[in-house]
């Protein structure tokens, strides 16, 4: 069951709406453990929930619901092989990154610009260390909200666009796209997306241990 509530006068909460959905059976769908969730700029919410077999076998799944249709749920086998601990959308809420258990992080990106279409190509590694943090590096555009917009129909009108200095930058002042992640241990990694396709990722010790540079490439 989907509820849904909005600010009101006086800091009171107003039901907007309530979306129940098809009963799922607790020997096969079962919730994450820890749930991760995010909510993006486009009004996508993304949600983890495992998928149990009948041998007992767990799929990690990604669930992408429109709060603008929340009757239209969308579900992705997300391939981790451990518990999916960090979700997060980048600026443009057009792509996602998940991070897992056992340090692995892909990118997922909407397929021909459809929000019940994902495929994920690129991704990185720390592997056997849990991500315990996740986030995508500044593009140079932030979204701002606009109070005065807040009773706003369209979901859009609330924010703008606001400019400022990217993370990092490409020849010519283009900002560079890539992620930064935290280990339980105490690893931050940095992942770049290149021109070309492949994944830079260079990792650093928060204890002063060793730094060390490992080039991703994904078909």
């Amino acid at each position: 069951m989907c509820d849904l509530r909005r600010p009101a006068a006086g800091g009171m909460m107003d039901l907007a709406y309530v979306c129940e959905w098809e009963k799922w059976s607790k020997s096969t769908h079962c919730p994450s453990v820890p749930l991760a969730c995010a909510w993006s700029c486009r009004n996508l919410i993304a949600f983890t929930m495992d998928l149990r077999s009948d041998d007992q076998d767990l799929t990690r799944m990604i669930h992408i619901l429109d709060t603008e249709h929340p009757w239209d749920l969308h579900s992705i086998p997300s391939e981790h092989h451990e518990a999916i601990t960090c979700l997060e959308w980048d600026q443009s809420g057009s792509r996602l990154l998940s991070a897992d258990a056992d340090g692995q992080i892909k990118c997922w990106s909407m397929a021909d610009h459809l929000a019940n279409s994902w495929e994920s190509s690129v991704g990185s590694l720390v592997e056997g260390d849990p991500i315990v943090a996740l986030s995508w590096l500044h593009n140079g555009v932030k979204l701002a909200l606009h109070v005065e917009k807040s009773g706003a129909s369209s979901f859009g009108e609330k924010f703008s666009r606001v400019k400022f200095s990217p993370s990092l930058t490409l020849f010519g002042g283009k900002p560079m796209e890539g992620w930064i992640a935290v280990t339980v241990s105490g690893l931050v990694t940095v992942s770049l997306l290149k021109p070309s396709g492949q994944v830079l990722t260079s990792t650093e010790s928060l204890c002063g241990g060793l730094w060390w540079r490992v080039p991703l490439s994904y078909p």
